[in-house]
């Protein structure tokens, strides 16, 4: 199928609403006509967070989030289609969702979004929930970045794909196969830090991390975690790796250091676990998200590694767009039905559809 689909994404950061208008040519990416971006409201992305705790939420309150969310994505959607004048175009839309419980080990992901409330706002087609019939399959339902990583990965050669937002996740593509996993925090600890002790969204370019020293003692506590020593498949999320783990982390240590060493740590353990990850027979990485930005941590990265580390602005793709791109091409599957061959990536018993459609 040829046409234009729009992908929604909110990450595991919550830092802004992001859409993607993408153009689709035999069922394939071919490429990105237009995207915009819009910070998410402050008091929102605070609500938004109060749900995600693993306390049970008041239903009351996270039906009024979820609608006010909602509303939030449409409206934003509807600016997006408003300045590039291609609604009538669009097959489908996709939107993710936010993230704020993720346990497929007890059989559940969920992501607030109200579709039907997008749909009647917007006037699209929307397409929703993916996570859960690959569940429901045995899957983690997390990551699915890699399935479209790997058709717009080069054909030529082995290449890892590395998406740093609130998680970090990595697809390893070869001509014959797709693999993929949730490698540990992205950007969340880094964020998390920060806000903590400066009360900073993030850590710009890396620029705090970078006056600190590595801490290998408590960098060692960290990578202990038995998260990293699983085997694929995994997932995880920000609320695994959140305020009580790193407090619980700190307080193993039990040895006083300065904040911005922390912060230096912190940096290191993404850069460490990343590069843990990457198979030798890789020969070129690609970073997208918003870790990209943090040129501190892509310096770590590079550090350790002797494989090429790129944007995938290399091959044609803005980092911050891919994730939106992910989800409007998924979204596109789900309207014609087509299966979704997960059991390298999540551990599904079976390959199908996934994805929840409005009309």
């Amino acid at each position: 199928m040829n046409g234009l689909v729009i992908g929604v994404m909110t990450g595991t950061s919550l830092d802004a609403i992001d859409i993607a208008l993408l153009q689709i040519k035999k069922n394939l990416p071919f490429k990105l006509v237009d995207f915009y971006s819009k910070k998410i409201p402050q008091k929102m992305k605070s609500d938004i967070k109060s749900l995600a705790t693993p306390n049970i939420t008041n239903i009351q309150t996270l039906a009024k989030i979820t609608n006010k969310f909602s509303r939030e994505l449409a409206n934003n959607i509807n600016i997006f289609l408003r300045k590039n004048g291609y609604k009538s175009r669009i097959i489908v839309c996709g939107v993710h969702g936010q993230t704020i419980a993720h346990n497929p080990q007890n059989g559940f992901s969920y992501q607030i979004c109200n579709p039907h409330l997008i749909a009647e706002l917007t006037g699209l087609r929307v397409v929703f929930d993916f996570r859960n019939r690959d569940i429901v399959r045995g899957g983690q339902g997390a990551p699915l970045a890699p399935l479209f990583h790997s058709q717009i990965a080069p054909r030529d050669f082995e290449t890892a794909f590395v998406n740093i937002g609130g998680i970090a996740n990595i697809s390893i593509i070869t001509k014959k196969t797709t693999r993929g996993f949730d490698v540990g925090p992205g950007n969340c600890l880094i964020d998390l830090w920060i806000k903590k002790i400066k009360n900073r969204a993030f850590d710009f370019n890396g620029n705090w991390a970078k006056k600190g020293n590595i801490n290998f003692g408590l960098l060692r506590i960290l990578q202990s975690d038995v998260f990293f020593k699983k085997k694929f498949p995994k997932s995880t999320s920000t609320q695994y790796f959140g305020p009580e783990w790193l407090e619980k982390k700190l307080r193993n240590f039990k040895t006083e250091i300065p904040s911005r060493d922390i912060q230096a740590t912190l940096t290191e353990l993404t850069a460490t676990v990343i590069c843990k990850s990457i198979p030798r027979s890789c020969k070129e990485i690609y970073i997208c998200g918003g870790g990209f930005k943090n040129s501190y941590l892509i310096e770590r990265i590079k550090v350790h590694t002797t494989k090429t580390v790129e944007s995938t602005e290399a091959i044609g793709w803005a980092p911050m767009c891919i994730e939106s791109c992910c989800f409007g091409w998924l979204a596109l599957q789900t309207y014609l039905g087509n299966d979704l061959d997960l059991r390298k990536i999540t551990g599904s018993h079976s390959i199908g559809v996934s994805g929840a459609i409005t009309a």
